[in-house]
């Protein structure tokens, strides 16, 4: 269990903010009928305890002619220099490091079966791979709080 306890309410909001970040402070005091100074106050809060972290962009990668998404995973003894050409890749948008055979996993957005032969291929130096395609996105950032 986290060290930061949240109630109800505050559950409410994280709910309303994961469906849309940008929602008004306004229209969150209306769904759960609270005044849009105690909602402000509470959000404050949960960004100072660090349960919220940020507000991001949900970007449309078919839009962006990257909307194939493999994911990788990759055996290496060359961590920090993998590391270094994931995180200078266009192509790779998450980098985990994970226990078990492989040391990391990869989510990569490319725009066809060639792009991603490229850098599979840029990446063969350094160990060996895995990957498995992804056929449909079906839900992401779905936390339950």
């Amino acid at each position: 269990m986290g060290r930061n306890h949240i109630d109800e309410i505050d559950r409410q909001i994280i709910r309303l903010l994961q469906e849309n970040a940008r929602t008004s402070i306004a229209t969150i005091g209306k769904r759960i009928t609270m005044s849009a100074p105690s909602v402000k106050e509470r959000i404050v809060k949960l960004e100072e305890k660090g349960i919220i972290k940020g507000y991001h962009v949900s970007l449309n990668m078919d839009e962006l002619d990257r909307g194939m998404t493999t994911f990788l995973l990759f055996k290496t003894e060359h961590c920090r220099e993998f590391e270094a050409i994931c995180k200078r890749s266009k192509w790779v948008t998450d980098l985990h490091r994970i226990s078990g055979e492989y040391n990391f996993l990869l989510t990569i957005q490319t725009n066809s079966m060639v792009e991603l032969n490229l850098l599979q291929e840029s990446l063969m130096k350094f160990g060996v791979s895995k990957s498995f395609i992804s056929t449909e996105k079906l839900f992401s950032n779905c936390i339950d709080v």
